[in-house]
């Protein structure tokens, strides 16, 4: 059966027609999902253009699907149905823009880059590349950074957005075998979950002065005063759908932080704060200052506390992990990342009862299983790193 045409895939602008699209994946129980949306300009991307894919693997029904003219609620509630699979690739952004706009959490989801990961494909592998090794099929991805807000859509553009739903039916039917085969499936399942939770919701307002440029060279009651700020701007910034950066820049809210004015007139002499913003919104900066101070933050510098050792054996674990995690051919950031591996090593060098175990990744479900277990025993000096010849990474841990 030849490939279908753009031009036999207009892009759906009709409610009825969504309707009996969704009827169709409902009845299917899986589909491939794609976003196209626009960056600049916005807190949250703007939403420009739909893809799925559903039906046979290798010759699959796609549907483009306009946002702009059609109401894709229904079609959004399929990602948070627990009887529906929803593939994606690269899920990050998708994810963020579902649970922004729509409230939605995936409930049952694939991320084909993190099933890669656990099948023995590069890690973060991009779509294309995913495609070309699995069905030797070559993508075009000219349109990539194309306009997509756009009206009409180009035939180019109709194209890309069609072909990065084409093949993701067909590219996670081979991951699931090769997962399956080597009893990694429950891997994926469990860390695709777990993207779920982190990117389907945004951290709390009152997280987001950690975020700040230079917020760490701050004393404690300016820490106060910037959690105050940073988590105004934040829900300001929500509201208005606009960057951060249009409502106040990171080294103003340092400044005022710093500064801790008292009356909108001492304002006029920060930094980066115009007349404007000050008459728009100075007595809430105050108000945020005035509370900020009488609450102050002290950040933990674990950092500061740590022994000499600590780089010594953090290099060690760095270097089990990573022979670990080549021999179970997944990725070694699916196991821990470093900030994760100083944390166990302070935790190490600082505590002295076994029950009080941090609650990192490694020590927690198949990462303990497949990693953690045999850390812990090295720390706890039941195991011996050796020397070799004959293994890939020199050593052998036993």
């Amino acid at each position: 059966m030849p490939k279908l045409s753009p031009k036999t895939r207009p892009l759906i602008v009709e409610q009825v027609d969504l309707i009996r699209i969704v009827q169709e994946v409902q009845e299917a129980g899986i589909f491939a999902l794609d976003l196209e949306f626009v960056t600049e300009g916005f807190y949250s991307p703007k939403l420009a253009l739909v893809q799925i894919a559903w039906g046979q693997i290798t010759e699959p029904q796609i549907a483009l699907i306009d946002p702009l003219q059609v109401d894709v609620t229904d079609l959004v509630k399929l990602v948070a149905d627990v009887n529906i699979c929803t593939v994606i690739h690269a899920s990050q952004a998708d994810l963020q823009i579902l649970g922004d706009q729509f409230g939605a959490r995936a409930e049952n989801f694939i991320d084909t880059q993190i099933a890669a990961a656990f099948a023995g494909f590069q890690d973060q592998v991009g779509y294309s590349n995913l495609v070309d090794q699995i069905t030797g099929v070559l993508l075009n991805k000219a349109s990539q950074f194309s306009d997509w807000m756009q009206r009409p859509l180009s035939e180019k553009q109709l194209l890309y957005a069609a072909n990065d739903v084409e093949y993701l039916l067909e590219c996670w039917n081979h991951l699931e075998a090769k997962l399956r085969q080597t009893r990694r499936l429950q891997y994926v399942l469990i860390e695709c979950d777990s993207v779920a939770d982190l990117w389907s919701t945004r951290p709390p307002v009152a997280l987001a002065y950690l975020k700040v440029d230079k917020a760490k060279s701050l004393r404690p009651t300016e820490l106060g005063v910037l959690r105050n700020l940073a988590a105004w701007r934040e829900i300001k910034a929500r509201e208005s759908n606009v960057p951060r950066v249009r409502i106040l820049s990171d080294r103003t809210l340092i400044e005022i932080s710093r500064a801790m004015p008292e009356s909108t007139e001492e304002m006029t002499v920060i930094r980066g704060l115009t007349s404007g913003q000050i008459r728009n919104f100075g007595d809430t900066l105050i108000e945020a200052v005035v509370s900020g101070r009488a609450d102050p933050v002290k950040l933990t510098d674990k950092k500061s506390i740590r022994k000499s050792n600590s780089a010594s054996l953090s290099s060690v674990l760095n270097a089990i992990i990573q022979k670990e995690a080549k021999a179970a051919g997944i990725a070694s950031r699916f196991i821990a990342t470093r900030p994760e591996i100083d944390e166990l090593v302070h935790w190490f060098l600082s505590s002295t009862a076994a029950s009080d175990e941090p609650e990192l990744r490694i020590l927690q479900s198949w990462r303990r299983e497949l990693v953690g277990n045999s850390v812990l025993e090295w720390l706890g000096g039941k195991k011996a790193i050796k020397a070799t010849r004959d293994s890939d990474v020199g050593f052998t841990l036993s």
